[in-house]
């Protein structure tokens, strides 16, 4: 009894509906999205999981070392074929340029008339010559002898020295020693010595005997020769007639203004 109510409830549901279907007009597509929405969702499929004993062959085959293939042996090269031996070439020489000299050597400093010089040209001194343009006297001279140094006869001087000093706008003469002894033949040197500046001032010394003389001439006139170069005056052999006498003589220091500035008064004795 129970089956055939609900079959005809069943079958009264199912009449219902269809004339609710046919009376109600259509509905929008949103009225169907909503009905679609209402049915039941299909069953989620599950996510076939990947066989795990073929995952791990895979993995062993990455792993695994690729197998080495032998190499086959290469073939033997060609023989190399013989290279000729490279000819030997000889050194040319390099050509030399042809020099022609004009005349003989001349250096560039020497005033030449042919060829005009400039205003500022300023010639070289003649010290700047070169020593091969100079005669040179041969290495050996200096030790040459003449013949009037062995031929004549040697005389024996005494020194004397005589300082020239300048100081206070005067002039001083002094000798050294005031006394000479000579014997016959013999000689005096003259050393002249110039002190403060005298060889400025001073231009000549003049040595002076009575007459007669002990000497060959009674007058002898030394003039200065120049800087740093020494001033010497020699008297020659006292004559004969001088000997046992004690002769005085004179020194005078003459300017370039020929007047006396200094003068001394030293003696000599000659023995027999």
């Amino acid at each position: 009894m129970a089956k055939a109510q609900g079959k005809k409830t069943a079958g009264k549901a199912r009449k219902r509906l269809i004339k609710k279907v046919v009376a109600r007009p259509s509905r929008p597509k949103g009225a169907a999205k909503r009905v679609a929405k209402k049915a039941a969702p299909a069953p989620k499929r599950a996510a076939a999981k990947p066989p795990k004993p073929a995952a791990r062959e895979t993995l062993n085959a990455r792993k695994a070392p690729a197998p080495v293939q032998k190499h086959a042996k290469p073939a033997p090269p060609p023989p190399a074929r013989p290279t000729p031996r490279p000819v030997e070439k000889k050194r040319s020489r390099r050509s030399r340029p042809r020099v022609q000299s004009s005349g003989p050597p001349s250096a560039t400093w020497f005033v030449q008339g042919e060829k005009p010089r400039s205003s500022s040209f300023i010639p070289a001194p003649p010290r700047a010559e070169a020593p091969s343009l100079v005669a040179a006297p041969p290495a050996s001279s200096d030790r040459l002898v003449a013949t009037h140094e062995l031929t004549e006869f040697a005389v024996r001087t005494v020194p004397v020295r005589v300082d020239v000093e300048a100081g206070g706008g005067r002039v001083f003469l002094a000798a050294n020693p005031e006394e000479v002894t000579l014997a016959v033949g013999e000689g005096i040197e003259w050393d002249f010595r110039y002190v403060g500046g005298a060889d400025v001032v001073v231009d000549e010394l003049v040595i002076e005997f009575e007459k007669p003389s002990p000497f060959t001439q009674s007058t002898f006139r030394s003039r200065r020769p120049g800087t740093a170069r020494p001033h010497r005056q020699l008297s020659g052999p006292v004559h004969k007639n001088a000997a046992g006498k004690r002769v005085r003589y004179s020194i005078r220091a003459i300017s370039p203004f020929k007047t006396e500035m200094a003068a001394a008064m030293p003696w000599i004795t000659v023995t027999v």
